[in-house]
C-alpha cells in the first residue's frame, strides 16, 4: 500500500544511546581489521627481505612469506541494515451480538438464550485497494476461522504473494496510480449462535492493507431491544473497558475472545466506586485458539453502578467487550457494547456522543430506576488518584456543563460525572486529569414512556495519517471529528459501487467537535459506505455516532496499527 510519506519521529534517547554504542563498535571492528591488514603488509616485507641474501634463503623465504601472508579477508560491511520480514494478514476481533444470559455455572459463566423473533445481525467491511487497483484478500466467519485457514466466508479475492509481500505498488500497468474500493457485506458473521467474529485481511505491498469492518445488531422486540455498532478491532494484551454497571436491572457480560493461534492466560481486574473489587476465579483463565469465554460479571461484582474492567492476557492477544442491557421491570432499557478504550493517559477523549432535549434528559431519570440511562462519562483512575476535569464540544466550540468542575478521584475506583444541561446534539467530551484515567461515555435516545436505548463510546487516540471507516448497511451513520488545538482532515468517500467520490478538505476549529451526516458526503442519490480520511494537520480525532429505528449505538475510529518494515540485523565478527 503506497501511503504518503511521514516524517521521523525523533529518536529517544535510549535508541541515541544505543546507535553511539553500535557506531563505536563498527568503528572499532573497522580499527581492528585495519591493524591485522597492516600486520600482514609487514610480514609480506620482512619475507622480500629475507630472500634477497641467496637463492637457498630465496626458496625458504618464498616458503615462509607464503605460510605468514595469509589471502586478505573478504571485505565486511559491518553497518547494520534492515532484514525484511514478511508481513502477516490483520485480523480483527468483531463483538458477539447481544444475546440473554438463562443460567450461570457458579454464577458467572454464561449461557446463552436465543434473542428476538427480529434481531438481526450483518458485518460491513470496505477494503482499499493499492494503487494499482488491486485489492487485497479477505475473509470473515466465526473466531475459530481467525486467520483465514479455512471455513471463512471469502470477502475478496486474495492476491498472490509477490503481491502481498513485494514492493508496494505506485501505478496501474499503463503508469497511471488506479485506486479503488471493495464493499462487503455478510450477514451473522459470527455463526447461527451470534458469537464473536473475525476479520483476517492480507497484507499488500509487504504492508498492512487499508480496511475496516463493523457489525450492526439492531432488534424492535424482546429485552434486548435497541441498536448496537461495534468496530472489528485488532486484539491486545492489555484492554480497558469502562461504564457497565451491575446495579438491579443491569446486565453485563464480558466477553473474551483469542483469534491467535497460541493460546492465551487471561487476568481481569475489576474497579467500582470504593476501589478494587476482589473477585474469585478472575485470574489465571486459559483460552484456546479460536475460543471464546463470556462471563456475567454481576457474579463478581454485584451492585455496582459503574465498573472499569481491565483485561491483561499472557501469549495469544485477545479481544474483549461487554454487553450492557437494562431491564426496567418489563420494560426494555437498551443495550449495547461497551468496547476497549485508550490506555490510561491523563486525557481522554470520546467524539460521538448523542444527547436528545434536556427535557427528555429529566423526564427520563425521574422515572424510578432510570438515572443510570442518561448521559454520563465514566472515568476510571487504576492506580494514583487524581483530579479531573470533564469538558464538552459542539458544533460551535466549548459548552458548558451544568454543576460539573473538578472531579476527585480515588486511587483504583470510578466515578460516574453527568453530563446535564447539553441541547440536542452530538458532541466531543474530553476528560483531562494530573495523573492517567481510563474513560467512556454514554449517550441517550428515546422519551418517557416510549423504548428507550443508550451508547457506549470510547476514548480514541488520535488518528494517523491514513484510515478506512467502515459505515453499517441499514443504519444512519454520522462521523464526528474532533482537534483540541485545530485541525484538517480529508474525507474521500467510499460509495457502494466501489468507488471513491471526489475527496473534500476537512478543516477543524479548535475545541469543537464537528458532525458529517454519511448521507451527506455524496452528490446526489449514492450510498456512502465508508470514507478514507487522511489527517492533513494537527492531531484529530475520530468517532461514528449510529441511529437506526430500534435505537442508537456509537463505535470508536482508532488509528492503524503501524509495523515495522524490518529487523535491524548486522553483519560481521
Amino acid at each position: 500500500m503506497s501511503r504518503p510519506d511521514e516524517p521521523t519521529p525523533p529518536a529517544s534517547r535510549g535508541q541515541l544511546k544505543g546507535q553511539r554504542a553500535a557506531a563505536e563498535r563498527d568503528r572499532r571492528r573497522r580499527a581492528a581489521l585495519a591493524a591485522h591488514e597492516r600486520g600482514l603488509g609487514r610480514r609480506g616485507r620482512i619475507g622480500a627481505g629475507l630472500a634477497g641474501t641467496g637463492v637457498v634463503l630465496l626458496v625458504a623465504g618464498a616458503v615462509a612469506a607464503g605460510s605468514l601472508a595469509a589471502p586478505a579477508p573478504p571485505a565486511v560491511d559491518g553497518t547494520a541494515a534492515p532484514a525484511r520480514l514478511s508481513a502477516a494478514p490483520d485480523v480483527g476481533v468483531c463483538a458477539p451480538a447481544p444475546r440473554l444470559p438463562r443460567g450461570a455455572a457458579e454464577g458467572t459463566d454464561a449461557q446463552f438464550s436465543p434473542v428476538s423473533t427480529t434481531a438481526r445481525s450483518g458485518l460491513s467491511a470496505v477494503l482499499l485497494s493499492d494503487l494499482a487497483g488491486r485489492l487485497p484478500g479477505s475473509s470473515a466467519g466465526p473466531l475459530a476461522t481467525a486467520g483465514g485457514d479455512g471455513g471463512a466466508e471469502p470477502l475478496t479475492r486474495g492476491q498472490p504473494e509477490r503481491v502481498q509481500q513485494g514492493e508496494p505498488a505506485t501505478s496501474g500497468p499503463d503508469g497511471v496510480p488506479v485506486r479503488r474500493a471493495g464493499v462487503e457485506t455478510l450477514a451473522d458473521p459470527g455463526g447461527e449462535d451470534g458469537g464473536a467474529a473475525a476479520v483476517t485481511v492480507e497484507p499488500l505491498g509487504g504492508q498492512s492493507a487499508v480496511a475496516d469492518a463493523v457489525t450492526l445488531y439492531s432488534a424492535a422486540d424482546g429485552d434486548l431491544a435497541g441498536a448496537d455498532a461495534s468496530a472489528c478491532t485488532a486484539p491486545g494484551h492489555e484492554l480497558w473497558l469502562t461504564g457497565a454497571g451491575t446495579a438491579a436491572g443491569s446486565t453485563a457480560v464480558l466477553t473474551l475472545s483469542n483469534p491467535s493461534a497460541s493460546a492465551s492466560t487471561v487476568d481481569v481486574s475489576l474497579y467500582g466506586a470504593e476501589g478494587p473489587v476482589e473477585a474469585p476465579g478472575t485470574a489465571g483463565l486459559v483460552l484456546g485458539p479460536g475460543e471464546d469465554r463470556s462471563i456475567v460479571l454481576g457474579g463478581l461484582a454485584p451492585d455496582e453502578e459503574h465498573l472499569a474492567v481491565r483485561v491483561s492476557a499472557r501469549g495469544g492477544a485477545v479481544g474483549a467487550v461487554v454487553q450492557h442491557s437494562r431491564l426496567f421491570g418489563v420494560t426494555p432499557g437498551g443495550v449495547d457494547v461497551i468496547q476497549p478504550t485508550a490506555a490510561p493517559a491523563p486525557r481522554a477523549v470520546m467524539p460521538g456522543v448523542l444527547v436528545p432535549s434536556p427535557r427528555a434528559v429529566r423526564e427520563v431519570a425521574a422515572q424510578d430506576g432510570h438515572g443510570g440511562v442518561s448521559p454520563a462519562v465514566t472515568i476510571a483512575a487504576p492506580t494514583v488518584a487524581t483530579t479531573a476535569e470533564v469538558t464538552v464540544a459542539g458544533a460551535d466550540g466549548p459548552v458548558e456543563l451544568e454543576g460539573v468542575g473538578e472531579v476527585e478521584i480515588a486511587a483504583g475506583s470510578t466515578v460516574r460525572v453527568p453530563l446535564e444541561g447539553l441541547e440536542t446534539g452530538t458532541y466531543t467530551v474530553t476528560v483531562t486529569a494530573d495523573e492517567p484515567v481510563v474513560a467512556s461515555a454514554q449517550g441517550q435516545s428515546g422519551r418517557p414512556g416510549g423504548p428507550l436505548d443508550t451508547s457506549s463510546v470510547s476514548a480514541v487516540r488520535p488518528l494517523g495519517v491514513e484510515r478506512a471507516v467502515a459505515f453499517p448497511e441499514g443504519a444512519d451513520a454520522t462521523l464526528v471529528l474532533s482537534s483540541a488545538e485545530g485541525g484538517a482532515v480529508q474525507v474521500t468517500p467510499v460509495l457502494a459501487d466501489g468507488s471513491l467520490g471526489e475527496p473534500v478538505e476537512r478543516a477543524l476549529d479548535p475545541r469543537s467537535s464537528r458532525a458529517l451526516a454519511a448521507r451527506d458526503l455524496a452528490a446526489g442519490d449514492e450510498t456512502v459506505a465508508g470514507v478514507l480520511l487522511t489527517t492533513t494537520g494537527g492531531l484529530v480525532h475520530a468517532g461514528v455516532s449510529v441511529r437506526t429505528a430500534d435505537g442508537i449505538s456509537a463505535y470508536p475510529v482508532v488509528p492503524r496499527a503501524e509495523r515495522s518494515g524490518g529487523l535491524p540485523v548486522r553483519v560481521g565478527y
